[in-house]
């Protein structure tokens, strides 16, 4: 198995980062704190990093076609313009559930939205698995989740990922043509395979499978047939979300947390909470264009 190790380029000390997604149209990583209540952008070209503060917590951020961005507001879909100035609702999300929030999200090969809700009171699996539309239309895929994570798309874009983090395994699904159905195929690795739990994910072109560990401290790159290739060890015990970028798309950029860490762990990891990039052998493949 490769080792390899990263380090901090960006020093956001961010309380939840998370939704990292790496954006071809101005070759910049785009993420959001959770908690901290707002979006940033790493030009990668400059080496620099940006805020805007935002109206409510955010899961995702991800560019449109049209121009503006798409966020996830803990019980709504939102869509803005590209100054974040300007917010219109486009799907509420289970409003008769005061315990959920949106989570984690990904663009499909069609142009719309997959994400999940997480149970932010306890481990009951009270949410579900959605899919926006890029008309605006909202569909159930999946009920009974509890912390909605790892959701990616292989490169042909025929299979989908998804794991449910209380529970740990890496679920796969086989997508129909223009997103007419599911169904479930062998799991691609269960909760054991790397130490931690599955956060988010990304897939690379090959179809590695790149799995921020939380509380594990690292992320691991699983192979089409389940075994693990690379680990990458950080400077944290708390890496949430992964993205490839940069000029050739082997750039890994890891966002992180400091919420829910002890003291003592921040102590030791004085650097989570910062975005962390390392470069890796494999490329990202090509982004999805979010049409919503």
């Amino acid at each position: 198995m490769r080792i390899h190790h990263a380090s901090t380029a960006f020093d956001c000390n961010n309380l939840l980062g998370e939704g990292c997604y790496w954006s071809a149209l101005d070759h910049s990583l785009w993420w959001t704190d959770i908690e901290g209540k707002c979006v940033f952008r790493w030009d990668d070209h400059g080496k620099a990093g940006a805020l805007r503060q935002l109206p409510d917590r955010a899961a995702f951020v991800f560019p449109r076609a049209r121009g503006g961005f798409v966020l996830g507001f803990p019980k709504s879909i939102a869509v803005t313009d590209p100054t974040f100035t300007d917010f219109s609702q486009v799907a509420e999300i289970e409003p008769h559930l005061p315990q959920t929030r949106i989570n984690d999200a990904a663009i499909d090969p069609y142009g719309g939205i997959v994400f999940g809700t997480y149970n932010e009171l306890g481990r009951e699996r009270t949410g579900g698995l959605y899919r926006i539309a890029p008309n605006g239309e909202v569909v159930t895929l999946l009920s009974g989740v509890a912390a909605a994570n790892g959701l990616e798309f292989s490169p042909d874009g025929q299979i989908m990922y998804f794991t449910d983090t209380a529970e740990g395994t890496i679920r796969r699904f086989a997508l129909a043509p223009r997103f007419a159905g599911l169904a479930e195929m062998e799991p691609l690795a269960g909760p054991n395979i790397a130490p931690g739990s599955p956060d988010g994910a990304t897939v690379d072109i090959e179809g590695g499978y790149w799995s921020a560990r939380l509380r594990g401290g690292c992320v691991v790159r699983i192979d089409r047939n389940g075994h693990l290739t690379d680990r990458v060890d950080i400077p944290s015990m708390a890496p949430t979300c992964v993205a490839l970028g940069g000029e050739s798309l082997k750039t890994l950029f890891i966002t992180s947390r400091r919420i829910r860490q002890s003291s003592d762990e921040l102590l030791r990891f004085p650097e989570s909470g910062n975005l962390f990039c390392v470069e890796v052998g494999q490329a990202g493949r090509p982004p999805f264009s979010c049409r919503v």
